[in-house]
């Protein structure tokens, strides 16, 4: 529970941010929690990427507290990641139809940031990210370049679970 004073600094700060560059989406009164956007933020149209960065940024507010920055991308999409919170950057995959291999995939494309955070909806796809996740752990510990993969976190019930850490 979040005292009086908490809140009132969670609201400040969320207030803050510039208009000219920041879209304030959303704020939890009762967490202090929040989404604000940057203006150049990129919300991805194809395979529903786009809707799972709002989906989180809300669950990661309302069920988490947390405060949430989704970070400018100035036309680079790819090489930037969505989200910074807790003075760390996250980059959210959204794998509802992924394969193993695809799932693989995003773990490395995720590298540019320091965690990556997977969302699914309906399926339940934790099995298959473990799998990956087992598989890439093996593949760079082989190679001593381990410290490349990022933590990997993902969304069950709405709350942030880590699934592995450096």
């Amino acid at each position: 529970m979040h005292t009086t004073e908490e809140l009132r600094q969670a609201r400040e700060k969320y207030e803050s941010y510039d208009p000219s560059c920041w879209t304030k989406a959303y704020f939890d009164a009762i967490s202090g929690g929040f989404n604000v956007y940057h203006k150049s933020h990129q919300f991805t149209l194809v395979g529903g990427g786009g809707d799972a960065e709002q989906i989180v940024g809300l669950l990661l507010a309302q069920s988490n507290g947390k405060q949430v920055e989704f970070l400018p991308e100035q036309g680079q999409g790819k090489g930037m990641p969505d989200l910074r919170f807790e003075g760390q950057t996250w980059d959210v995959k959204f794998i509802e139809k992924a394969s193993e291999d695809t799932i693989r995939k995003h773990i490395k494309d995720a590298r540019k940031a320091d965690n990556a955070l997977f969302y699914w909806g309906n399926a339940d796809k934790l099995m298959e990210l473990h799998s990956a996740v087992n598989r890439d752990i093996c593949k760079y510990q082989k190679i001593n370049e381990l410290h490349k993969i990022p933590n990997i976190y993902y969304m069950n019930n709405g709350l942030l679970k880590l699934l592995w850490h450096k």
